[in-house]
């Protein structure tokens, strides 16, 4: 670093020029010039305005000085022996830019000027210096000049750390809805890297879920229009394909002037909304459950008495009287009321649940035995996609085993000759997901939702409807979704019950 000054600090409330360094002590000039009586006579004049100088007669010397003592402006003669001025002002630029390098040389010529701007001078000065006053106010205004761009880096790499710490995805779109900023947390929020984001062209409508891309492009387009912010809740797909609800609220619109050639743009954020959307659903799942146990209780109450004195009441009639067809009627009926109480307490009764480390791929294998020979008479091709090194989760294997087998058990009712079943798992960083795809023509056609409540036309409860309340009372979550060339159910079984909305996404 430069030395420190010889003589004491002069006062505070008005410092001379040379006091202009931002870490308080005077500014250290270097000069460059092989004529030793002009250098010091540049030398003498800026120590009486208050500067630091350091001298250096060739180029090789003055690389070393500025390498060494880090002047804070140098004053560079390009008629210098050695390594010429021009290599000098071009190395001084790559290896330290943030450098002010003036030129003072006696070359006037306009060629000149424009080569050494273009090589990286600040400032441009010829000789003979005719005004020294010149050449102090060139001095501060590149002292001045590089404070303002420190200050504008230092704010710059300021605010780029806020944006790029956020938890939220900062992103910018033009108005071709071309990305053209995004921040770190989309590699977190969204599971791309921001560098897959920005180099891949059209990446992001290319994963926006596909119902809802119309809708967004046209609330995107629409707001280059009219130029207000908005906010518009959708879903993305993540790497693994699975969709993630978020939020997108602009936080500045510009739309194009195509008088000046600028294009619009738009700025904003995107909120993970797929924990929000988990619980709200999840909320749902529990009051449905909670209402249908309150329903059984009430109805266990009110009715099982005189339902059972019903039933006994029609067996004895029936007995007495087997021709009397009434008295058939009454039974069959009170038999049902029975079944019906009996059917949906035993589905909200509790299980005991023995956690313990287990494979899903030996849970697929096992529900793929059991499936095998059923599937086989319907015709239908039962195929296991289970890779071996999956590490183990933590859960019930015999429950997992039951749900699986719920969930294939759609193939085995719906299934047709010809079509497929594929039972598979992967990794899907937080757990993993088990997805039970049924590939057929014509897919069931009843309400997916309705297939996960405990009614219907069987003496028991549903085989889904079964793996579905399995499924909550592991914390993992089970969805019905209706594909294009099927039906797909999907198993997330999280490694921790809090992260089964980053697995699954939807319902």
């Amino acid at each position: 670093m430069c030395p420190p000054p010889s003589q004491p600090p002069q006062s505070p409330l008005f410092p001379p020029p040379g006091t202009a360094h931002p870490h308080g002590r005077p500014a250290c000039v270097l000069s460059v010039e092989d004529d030793p009586v002009i250098r010091q006579s540049i030398a003498g004049w800026l120590s009486d305005e208050g500067y630091l100088v350091l001298e250096a007669e060739d180029g090789i010397s003055a690389l070393r000085a500025v390498r060494e003592q880090r002047p804070d402006v140098v004053l560079l003669d390009l008629g210098i022996p050695g390594i010429s001025g021009d290599a000098v002002l071009e190395r001084m630029a790559q290896e330290s830019p943030e450098v002010p390098v003036v030129v003072v040389s006696g070359r006037a010529e306009i060629g000149d000027a424009i080569n050494a701007f273009k090589l990286g001078a600040w400032d441009y000065i010829t000789k003979p210096i005719l005004n020294m006053n010149m050449l102090a106010l060139t001095v501060r205004n590149c002292l001045e000049r590089r404070r303002l761009r420190e200050r504008l880096s230092a704010m710059e790499s300021r605010y780029s750390g806020l944006v790029q710490g956020l938890p939220v995805v900062v992103f910018s779109l033009d108005d071709t809805l071309e990305l053209t900023f995004i921040n770190e947390a989309c590699r977190t929020v969204l599971g791309w890297t921001p560098e897959q984001a920005l180099l891949e062209p059209g990446w992001f409508m290319d994963n926006v879920f596909p119902e809802d891309r119309e809708r967004v492009r046209g609330a995107f387009s629409g707001a280059f229009s009219a130029s207000t912010p908005f906010s518009l809740e959708f879903r993305m797909i993540n790497p693994r394909g699975i969709p993630l609800f978020v939020q997108a609220r602009s936080t500045a619109v510009a739309s194009p002037d195509l008088a000046r050639g600028m294009p619009g743009r738009i700025e904003g954020v995107l909120i993970d909304l797929s924990r929000r959307v988990f619980l709200e659903r999840l909320l749902v799942q529990r009051e449905k459950l909670n209402t249908l146990g309150a329903l059984v209780d009430e109805i266990a109450h009110e009715f099982r008495n005189p339902v059972f004195a019903l039933a006994g009441f029609a067996r004895t009639l029936h007995r007495k009287f087997p021709d009397a067809q009434e008295a058939e009627v009454v039974l069959e009926e009170a038999t049902r009321l029975e079944a019906l109480i009996n059917r949906v307490q035993q589905y909200l009764a509790p299980v005991d649940i023995v956690p313990r480390p287990c494979s899903l791929a030996a849970v697929l294998d096992f529900a793929a035995d059991l499936l095998h020979a059923p599937l086989q008479r319907k015709g239908v091709e039962l195929r296991v996609e289970a890779p071996a090194n999956l590490p183990p989760v933590q859960s019930d294997p015999d429950l997992l085993a039951q749900i699986v087998v719920g969930m294939a058990g759609l193939a085995v009712e719906h299934g047709v000759p010809g079509s497929e079943a594929v039972l598979r798992c992967r990794d899907a960083g937080r757990g993993q997901l088990v997805e039970v795809l049924l590939r057929t023509e014509s897919p069931p056609a009843h309400d997916t939702e309705l297939s996960l409540m405990p009614f219907g036309d069987q003496q028991g409860p549903q085989p889904l409807a079964v793996s579905y309340k399995l499924a909550r009372d592991l914390s993992c979550l089970l969805h019905v979704r209706r594909e294009p060339d099927g039906l797909l159910l999907m198993l997330a079984v999280p490694v921790d019950p809090d992260d089964v909305a980053n697995l699954l996404g939807e319902e």
